[in-house]
């Protein structure tokens, strides 16, 4: 536990406190898309339907939120880190880089859950959205397990070898995955193929959850299932990847000027 809490100092410092691009793409621009949908771009409905949708597009850009963060930020961070020699360092510690990827993950989950809280304190004030304290802690107890997928994924595409790659491969991933997991409009106005592809999406059984459950208060256990597997499926495939890694000999020397040690 001592390890673990002096790696979240560490990793709180440099990758939230002193990087306001972390913050806004995980905070600011979520909100803003939800404020841009549900009262600029919204139009026609009964006031039943609109304030279903203001309920439910919470919900996706939850998710969006989510995915963004994992996919852009976090596998940057981890391909910066990486590059850097952070982690062929942490190698050679009694610890090894697990605790460095917990305190990631930690941090990740952090921002993603307050995200839930400020896209669900602007769904009260601005939509006035109704929901009871157990759908409110359901919402934030499945956005968080829902990030898990995505999180594996921005691991996975933080060894790249290249930033560009990195680059190009979280847009590839990440504004299609939104489209056909029907986080931007509804699933049903895609083409039918299209719709078998994205109802198989970590970010599609995350964005049903949360419509069903903000909704109804209901869960469906196959969405549950899909997350499951996801997870177990990248987990699998991130362990092998970190595996891979040969520890070389180097102590960066940046890790002075945060002031982290490790006993």
């Amino acid at each position: 536990m001592k390890i673990l809490m002096a790696q979240l100092r560490f990793d709180a410092r440099r990758l939230i406190i002193r990087n306001a691009a972390f913050q806004f793409f995980a905070l600011v621009m979520p909100a803003a898309f939800y404020l841009l949908f549900t009262k600029v771009m919204v139009t026609g409905g009964t006031t039943a339907q609109i304030a279903l949708f203001n309920r439910s597009y919470m919900g996706s850009m939850i998710v969006y939120s989510g995915t963004i963060s994992t996919l852009f930020s976090i596998a940057q961070i981890l391909m910066h880190d990486r590059e850097r020699g952070l982690l062929r360092w942490l190698r050679l510690t009694p610890h090894g880089v697990v605790p460095y990827y917990r305190s990631i993950g930690m941090m990740s989950l952090g921002m993603n859950a307050l995200t839930v809280v400020i896209l669900g304190a602007i769904a009260v004030v601005v939509n006035h959205v109704d929901l009871t304290v157990v759908q409110w802690l359901g919402i934030l107890g499945i956005a968080l397990i829902g990030q898990l997928p995505t999180l594996l994924m921005g691991v996975g595409l933080s060894f790249l070898n290249r930033a560009e790659t990195l680059s190009v491969a979280s847009n590839l991933i990440t504004f299609p995955m939104a489209i056909i997991s029907g986080l931007w409009w509804p699933i049903s106005l895609l083409p039918s193929w299209l719709q078998v592809i994205g109802k198989r999406l970590p970010t599609y059984y995350v964005n049903d959850l949360l419509v069903n459950w903000g909704t109804h208060g209901t869960l469906k256990l196959i969405d549950l299932l899909g997350i499951g597997l996801w997870v177990c499926g990248l987990l699998v495939i991130v362990s092998w990847v970190i595996q891979r890694g040969r520890p070389v000999i180097t102590y960066p020397p940046f890790l002075a000027n945060w002031g982290f040690t490790i006993d």
